[in-house]
């Protein structure tokens, strides 16, 4: 073999030697990067198994039947940052319980239950609000109550803060506080809970919002008259229904009552 030749031949070795060591370190990186994961995840597991996890279900109620006043501008809904989707409560003698789908329940809850009251609800944040239009900002903390003289189970607890702006001027601002039934086991059914002081927060903040002035209210605009003719069937009332029901009774058995009166002398006069 030639010196050419050689040399070559030491370059390929070299190379095939730093290619097989690439190869190896690679392949323990990702080893070892591998069975750092599954140890991650082992140890989320672990974490999560030690909490329970309370459903915050979103409001099913209709909106106050309190007759509202008719605002003219749209409200946008803003909830605090402080208000995560999750909050963690934590007890001496028992596991975390985590309420969770609070911010989303709570966005919804509001929006379904203030729309009679203003022309559009948007959840959204306060700096995309119009001169005109008006802002709820709000926040609420979750708790779990343990057993006391209310009743035999836990409870869940809310209590939180609200006020609406319009053009930067507070009109309505509260503090609030709701607690549910006292008959809940620890763990998750307190999401039960959670879902009824949630519900009566809400419900509270849209009667209370309800009964805000409006002080820009719109102009009554000049319309023409509209020429209307109804022509709906008059409904029938049980009533009349029954009364009609026994007429066409009558009637029909007129003819046999009249048909058995003349048949009986007949048959007398067969005997």
């Amino acid at each position: 073999m030639t010196r050419a030749g050689q040399a070559v031949f030491a370059d390929r070795v070299v190379f095939a030697k730093n290619w097989a060591e690439i190869i190896s370190r690679t392949y323990d990186e990702s080893v070892v990067k591998r069975n750092c994961a599954v140890a991650a995840l082992s140890i989320s597991l672990l974490g999560c198994s030690t909490h329970h996890w309370a459903e915050v279900e979103s409001s099913r109620l209709p909106p106050p039947s309190t007759q509202p006043i008719l605002h003219t501008s749209r409200l946008i809904i803003d909830v605090s940052r402080s208000t995560g989707e999750n909050q963690c409560v934590v007890d001496e003698q028992h596991h975390p319980v985590c309420f969770y789908n609070i911010r989303p329940a709570l966005e919804a809850g509001l929006a379904r239950n203030l729309w009679p009251s203003f022309p559009e609800v948007i959840v959204g944040a306060s700096n995309l609000a119009g001169p005109m239009d008006y802002v709820l900002q709000v926040e609420v903390t979750l708790d779990a109550l343990a057993p006391d003289g209310e009743g035999p189970g836990w409870a869940a607890g809310v209590r939180g803060r609200y006020r609406l702006l319009r053009a930067g001027t507070v009109l309505m601002e509260e503090t609030t506080a709701s607690r549910s039934r006292s008959h809940f086991p620890y763990g998750g059914p307190l999401g039960q809970g959670a879902t009824e002081a949630m519900d009566a927060t809400i419900q509270h903040i849209a009667q209370s919002l309800f009964q805000v002035e409006e002080t820009r209210p719109d102009e009554p605009a000049a319309l023409p008259q509209v020429a209307a003719r109804n022509f709906t069937p008059p409904a029938r009332t049980k009533t009349s229904q029954s009364s009609s029901s026994t007429a066409s009774s009558s009637t029909a058995l007129k003819p046999r009552l009249d048909q058995a009166a003349t048949a009986a002398p007949l048959a007398k006069t067969s005997e």
